[in-house]
């Protein structure tokens, strides 16, 4: 314990703890007592290389409730990884062996847990039906478990306040106060700033502010001196937190100094979390500035982080783990129905010894039958199972192979004609600065080609983005054609752009061909507005109609007589595009305007 709890004199004392191992059980607690530190102190991989010997440990022992405890110590040091997959795998084998011994407390706990975990990988709907599984669990019990009660809620909360329901988020939130009173409450900072997360997004400020304080005082008050990586995990957040809401003031100053310390307190608690939210504010937070670059680069940062955790190919994991727990649940409830009728039957048996005889010979005969049955449908299903695999592993081959393709061209793209048009750009401006140029035409001329080349280079990494990836969803590609239509903006100050797209669209799947097709048709439509329309406004619009995705880009310009357009210009082009890739496209002109519809 002596190691556990003095930081600086850890190896130490477990050096001590090590030489004064006697048996097994001894030596079961000491690999527990490791992993619980590592993961406590950021020594992460430690935690999980400990734990794992741990569990091997604590199975021999038949010592299910400290097995339940390494369990939960790993599936947080996963989560903190980014590692989201195998923290949701550990907490349904802990689920599995907290159900088969009938360990209540960690049931309960559990299923807040799961809650929490669905949470941070964006499934809303699975978070809640755990989260409120765990919270009737727990106040069921004789002996109420109000930390289980509380984690469940606040699951609950989390959840619908990401899915965009407040109301119901600020309800479970302020529920937890149902059941805390008094001192207790000053260990309870998270639902704090819980609250004030749910009233920043409304966009209520000074509320927000005012929990999220509150939550700083707190943690300062629960401030011993050891401070580890769950103190900065909060830290992190209320710093976030703050710095959201002194940016949406345009107190940028105050803002920046917040996202400092929260910065330091992620990179110290080593959750991928943390470091997402702050890039993304970060993003927002430039954006509202008009820094562009760094608005870009933290988005990129953002980006890089979120889908190096949330691919989709654990997204269908998640589901077939789940799954998974669930049909050995219900062969669970399947076996003791059988041993409930075989209980029943065997009464039968003992008041009539003839009919026991004869119930005997049946049942050998149906098991007989059964287990032939049973020993074909395995053999079959076996088979099949091999012919699916054999067919993944060829599938995986060739998309390992096209993606190998892929990610050499778009290397070649970048370091070869990136690094080129770098050149250009910076040739085209030392001979612009480099020299007295007294020519206005030519100093115009070189501009010209520098900011060409710029966009050149961003079409350049469109490419490359639309390559690198299989599948994306509107919402990947929204912030692309947001970029866009900002740099249009900064072009034409006198026009007015308008972007809105659905909530229900941004989820929708896309190709990378659909996708970058979709985003160059829109691109080249904004393009000839702004150059031949004369319009004082330009809208986007992408809704939701039916079976189908509907992108509108229109203008109030002068319009144009559509069939005096020749062939082979970029409107043709436009209806190529779209018609590759299954689409119809449209276009209707007059004098009050002209209106491009695209249906995917």
């Amino acid at each position: 314990m002596k190691a556990f709890t003095s930081k600086d004199s850890s190896d130490y004392y477990f050096k001590k703890a090590k030489k004064a191992i006697k048996n097994p059980v001894d030596e079961a607690e000491y690999y527990f007592c490791k992993n619980a530190y590592c993961g406590d102190y950021g020594k992460q991989d430690s935690a999980i290389y400990y734990g794992k010997i741990a569990i091997v440990k604590f199975k021999k022992l038949k010592d299910y409730n400290k097995l339940l405890y390494v369990y939960n110590n790993l599936s947080t040091v996963y989560k903190a990884q980014g590692q989201n997959d195998k923290a949701n795998e550990t907490i349904l084998a802990a689920l599995q062996l907290a159900e088969r011994t009938k360990n209540d407390y960690w049931i309960g706990n559990l299923y807040g847990i799961l809650s929490a975990n669905y949470h941070d990988f964006e499934e809303y709907e699975k978070g809640i039906y755990y989260g409120k599984k765990g919270y009737n669990f727990s106040i069921k019990q004789k002996k109420k478990d109000i930390g289980a009660i509380t984690y469940a809620l606040n699951g609950i909360a989390i959840n619908f306040d990401d899915w965009n329901k407040p109301d119901s988020a600020l309800y479970y939130h302020h529920k937890v106060f149902d059941y805390i009173k008094g001192k207790d409450t000053l260990l309870y900072g998270h639902t704090y700033n819980n609250i004030g997360n749910t009233l920043l997004k409304q966009k209520k400020y000074k509320q927000a502010e005012k929990w999220i304080g509150i939550a700083n005082k707190l943690a300062d008050i629960n401030d011993d001196g050891v401070r580890n990586s769950v103190y900065y995990y909060e830290r992190s957040t209320n710093y976030n937190n703050l710095a959201t809401i002194a940016y949406n003031l345009g107190k940028f100053d105050e803002a920046k100094k917040y996202f400092e310390i929260s910065f330091e307190a992620a990179k110290k608690s080593q959750s991928v979390e943390k470091l997402r939210d702050y890039y993304y504010h970060q993003y927002l937070s430039n954006k509202k500035q008009n820094k562009m670059a760094d608005a870009l680069a933290f988005q990129e940062e953002y980006l890089k982080l979120r889908d190096s955790v949330f691919k989709k190919d654990r997204a269908k994991l998640f589901g077939d783990l789940e799954a998974k727990y669930q049909n050995e649940k219900k062969e669970k409830a399947l076996l003791l129905s059988k041993a409930k009728v075989a209980e029943k039957e065997s009464q039968i048996k003992r008041k009539n010894t003839q009919f026991q005889i004869l119930a005997l010979i049946s049942l050998a005969l149906m098991a007989i039958a059964y287990l032939i049955y049973r020993q074909q449908k395995l053999k079959n299903k076996q088979q099949e199972q091999e012919f699916e695999l054999k067919s993944a592993i060829a599938s995986i081959e060739s998309q390992n192979k096209l993606q190998e393709q892929r990610l050499s061209i778009s290397r070649d793209l970048h370091d070869n004609i990136g690094a080129q048009l770098t050149f250009v750009i910076s040739s085209v401006d030392n001979l612009k600065y480099g020299n007295q140029i007294n020519d206005s035409k030519i100093t115009n001329q070189l501009t010209k080609i520098s900011d060409f080349t710029k966009s050149t280079i961003i079409e350049l990494r469109d490419t490359i983005w639309a390559m690198n990836t299989n599948e994306f969803s509107f919402d990947d590609l929204r912030s692309r054609i947001f970029n866009f239509i900002e740099k249009a903006k900064s072009a034409k100050e006198e026009v007015a752009f308008v972007f809105t797209i659905d909530d229900e669209v941004l989820t929708a799947k896309l190709s990378s061909i659909s996708g970058i097709n979709i985003y160059r048709t829109i691109q080249e439509a904004v393009n000839n507005a702004v150059k031949h329309a004369h319009a004082k406004t330009i809208e986007v619009t992408v809704n939701h109609q039916k079976r189908h995705i509907k992108i509108t880009v229109a203008d109030d310009g002068k319009g144009f007589d559509i069939a005096g357009i020749p062939s082979g210009n970029g409107l043709e082009n436009m209806k190529k595009r779209i018609e590759d890739i299954g689409g119809k496209f449209t276009m209707d002109s007059s004098e009050k305007g002209t209106k491009i519809t695209i249906l995917i």
